[in-house]
């Protein structure tokens, strides 16, 4: 009875220590990636928006973070995501559509496309190269 217990104890604290983690890590699923990337990057937190960004996608935060200075995000510590939808294009591509509502009240529609890289999802803000397929959805 007690080599019992102590064996469904263990496996019940090994799922639950696991899928706490995966909940943490917004890299698991294409909304959770989005979501995170729009929080960090709308609030002027680009060191943490480059986590969340393809290695190709870096320079563009860069130009960001240099383009609009940490004054300018003051007070603005949280942004709003609503009706985050997902358009799961291939296994490994996805595109995401959502309302971001801003520090200053403003809202706006945001299309974020989203690639998975070894099992994690990533944002991609790269422009498609003459001749190849840009990532769209279809309304």
């Amino acid at each position: 009875m007690k080599r019992t217990f102590i064996l469904i104890f263990s496996v019940t604290l090994a799922f639950l220590c696991t899928s706490c983690e995966s909940i943490k890590d917004p890299h698991h699923s294409p909304k959770s990636i989005t979501k995170a990337f729009a929080e960090s990057l709308y609030t002027g937190r680009f060191d943490e928006a480059k986590t969340y960004v393809t290695p190709e996608s870096v320079p563009i935060i860069n130009f960001f973070q240099h383009a609009f200075p940490p004054e300018k995000f003051e007070g603005c510590d949280h942004v709003t995501l609503e009706e985050i939808t997902v358009k799961q294009l291939t296994d490994s591509t996805a595109l995401c559509k959502c309302i971001v509502h801003l520090c200053n009240g403003k809202a706006g529609n945001e299309s974020t496309n989203v690639l998975k890289r070894d099992g994690k999802w990533y944002v991609s803000l790269r422009q498609a190269k003459e001749g190849e397929r840009q990532l769209t959805i279809d309304n």
